[in-house]
């Protein structure tokens, strides 16, 4: 598995594991997911805490299962995060992970795409990629249909958010 970061050069980013980045990008990416523009597509129902965020990083050093990226340009922006997890090497399978930076002008929901298919697909070698939304965010849906993934099941009363159980539509990718 990818520990520290791939160097994107033909795109001109960087793929940053969580694990090694600085504490200022690490904030940074706290500040990004307690975003309403994105915690509100996100299955936890509620801000995550400082304490918690560092915990959870602090963690991802033991996981097997699980990475996260944060990718960057060269000027130092975040224009997002991606991750892989329950990855599955023997079955080659993995769930995805993405969320843009809000505070940027421009959506780079294609561009982290590509980069999780490259590091799936290509470094790590997986023949499936799963991605799962919540039924009623139609534009990561029509986003995750744009970039080839389909259908497969929806969870019925999958998630509790804001005191009622909303469904989730899970999705997969299959490299031919």
């Amino acid at each position: 598995m990818v520990k520290t970061q791939i160097q994107l050069d033909s795109i001109n980013l960087i793929a940053i594991n969580f694990t090694n980045l600085n504490q200022n990008d690490i904030l940074r990416i706290l500040d990004m997911r307690n975003d309403t523009r994105v915690s509100k597509y996100m299955f936890l129902d509620r801000k995550i805490t400082k304490k918690e965020h560092f915990e959870f990083i602090k963690n991802l050093d033991y996981a097997v299962d699980r990475i996260y990226f944060a990718i960057k340009n060269k000027k130092n922006e975040i224009l997002g995060t991606i991750s892989l997890t329950n990855i599955d090497m023997e079955n080659l399978s993995a769930y995805i992970g993405i969320y843009t930076n809000p505070n940027l002008n421009t959506s780079n929901g294609s561009l982290l795409m590509q980069i999780i298919k490259y590091i799936g697909f290509e470094k790590m070698g997986l023949k499936k990629l799963f991605a799962q939304c919540l039924k009623n965010n139609h534009k990561a849906l029509r986003f995750y249909t744009k970039e080839g993934f389909y259908e497969i099941k929806t969870l019925k009363n999958y998630i509790k958010k804001n005191d009622n159980f909303i469904d989730v539509v899970e999705l997969v990718l299959i490299k031919e």
